[in-house]
């Protein structure tokens, strides 16, 4: 499961609405239609589906993603008129898009992933995408999912974080060659 995929996309819509986040930061227009995020959040509750330990919960967020989904594209085809981009018309404004080969993560991953943990963190971000929803009904969906994912992790958080299995790092090499003088 790549975390910081899910993450980055949900991020991503709170960059294209910052509005979207409730943030206290003054905002520049936004050109992008409420169906159009209703589609992005529901692409990341899509994305959450397949990483989800419980399949009948995935089954459930697939399933909340496709209703999403067709709600947001019928609203997005019933409102289709110029300035409802879907490309925003304007340069990207953070420079070239980050290169998905190159992750700033350690290659091979030290730690050892914690699968209920992962599980929590999962859940935490249905709770924030259940707030950039305009949708009363997607909003409580995606908390109810939220619920549950929450619930069948906490049982096992806690041996999970037990038994891990992460070691100890190996301490880096000395240098070569080169002689060390003792200070006395």
């Amino acid at each position: 499961m790549n975390m910081s995929t899910i993450h980055s996309k949900a991020d991503f819509i709170g960059t294209l609405n910052p509005k979207a986040w409730d943030a206290v930061h003054p905002h520049t227009p936004f050109v992008f239609s409420n169906a159009f995020v209703e589609l992005l959040v529901a692409d990341v509750v899509k994305n959450i589906a397949p990483a989800l330990a419980d399949e009948k919960l995935g089954k459930m967020s697939l399933d909340l993603s496709k209703r999403m989904a067709a709600q947001a594209t019928k609203s997005m085809a019933a409102s289709w008129e110029p300035g409802d981009e879907i490309c925003p018309p304007w340069p990207w404004p953070w420079g070239p898009l980050p290169d998905p080969w190159r992750q700033g993560d350690p290659q091979p991953d030290p730690w050892k992933p914690i699968q209920s943990a992962e599980q929590i963190e999962l859940a935490h971000v249905l709770t924030h995408l259940s707030g950039l929803t305009i949708s009363k009904e997607f909003n409580a969906d995606l908390k109810s999912l939220a619920t549950g994912i929450a619930r069948g992790a906490a049982g096992k958080l806690a041996a999970d974080f037990e038994d891990c299995g992460t070691v100890p790092r190996k301490p880096f090499p000395k240098p070569k060659g080169i002689g060390y003088a003792t200070v006395s």
